[in-house]
């Protein structure tokens, strides 16, 4: 077995696909990738990436729907592709995986209401759709709204222990509601975007001139999946945490063997099998003391791993947020809102 597949077949780490090019997910499903991420910026690359076979599937969107809509039509369309790909996964595991991910406009991060009325909208696609939606102060009563009524959910835009617990605690509350009312449960996956985290911190680190190693900077993610797992296994959460934004190979390697799941893009995937790495489980080795020691010479580091160091209210303010809600925004969603149409965008550029 390669990497990819030891991970899935021999241990109690999952992995799912991050891509929405076709060719791309069935060669992911074909080495264990039990799900498929998407996202605005995912979606609008695979249009333009394989536009030939996308087109007859648009073809029925009006040429002048523009905004919202068109970017929520497009959407719709990958992401119910990839949902029926995952179908015979979603199948076997009884809905614990094979899901894909429908992530919401990120202008509405911080407004609740608008949050909720998409994520139902995306929620009627398919049985196998899960919300995405961002760590924001306005989401987690969304997400414990969605978890009630029996709606898988992602919580992205994750860089910080403090989001990963107010997201783990708003899904407790909503299953124990779902449960209450007899409704099936389906699961949250809390992303945890470490690579990103990394890169932030590492802007952060050169801008204050504090001289830190990039051996220190390359601890910061994965130590704060550590130190995530280590409460949810404490206050036994039953979300589950999803690695993402990898950047390099031990990104992978030194969780593997933790109950994780995930999320791989085709270029990680490729990094993992080129290296071909021991297959041996590393998550429970301590993250190097002496780095956390460094990186806490960086505020942003502490406020992103210790619990309690980011306020409710910091969620949409945390700078790694803002610039990642950005990219989303002006790389994804804003292109998609006139995609195929003749419209020009109406958005301050």
């Amino acid at each position: 077995m390669n990497y990819l597949q030891w991970l899935h077949e021999a241990t109690p780490t999952r992995w799912w696909h991050d891509s929405a090019i076709p060719a791309e997910i069935d060669a992911a499903l074909a080495l264990g990738a039990l799900g498929v991420t998407t996202n605005p910026v995912l979606t609008f690359k695979s249009l333009n990436a394989v536009p030939d076979f996308w087109a007859p599937r648009i073809a029925d969107i009006p040429e002048d729907m523009v905004g919202l809509p068109r970017a929520e039509a497009l959407l719709r369309v990958i992401a119910c592709y990839a949902a029926k790909k995952l179908e015979p996964v979603f199948e076997k595991t009884q809905g614990a995986h094979g899901y894909a991910f429908g992530q919401l406009n990120p202008d509405f991060a911080g407004d609740r209401d608008a949050m909720l009325a998409q994520g139902l909208r995306y929620a009627s696609w398919a049985p196998n759709i899960a919300v995405k939606l961002p760590t924001t102060a306005s989401a987690i009563p969304v997400v414990e709204e969605l978890a009630a009524r029996g709606i898988a959910i992602c919580a992205t835009l994750n860089f910080s222990v403090s989001q990963a617990v107010a997201v783990a605690e708003a899904y407790q509350k909503g299953i124990t509601r779902a449960r209450a009312e007899g409704k099936t449960v389906r699961p949250c996956y809390v992303v945890q975007q470490g690579g990103r985290l990394e890169d932030y911190l590492r802007m952060v680190a050169s801008d204050r001139q504090l001289g830190l190693a990039e051996s220190d900077i390359l601890q910061a993610g994965n130590a704060l999946v550590k130190k995530t797992i280590g409460i949810f296994n404490a206050k036994g959460y039953e979300a589950k945490i999803m690695p993402a934004g990898l950047r390099q190979v031990r990104h992978l390697t030194e969780l593997a063997g933790a109950p994780l799941v995930f999320s791989l893009h085709p270029r990680i995937q490729k990094m993992v099998l080129d290296a071909n790495p021991p297959q041996i489980l590393r998550f429970e080795e301590p993250v190097d003391a002496k780095a956390i020691a460094q990186l806490r010479k960086i505020s942003e580091f502490c406020r992103a791993y210790d619990e309690g160091g980011l306020a409710f209210e910091e969620f949409m303010t945390f700078g790694v947020t803002q610039k990642t809600l950005a990219q989303f925004l002006e790389t994804g969603w804003s292109p998609l809102e006139i995609y195929g149409s003749k419209a020009v965008s109406s958005r301050w550029t």
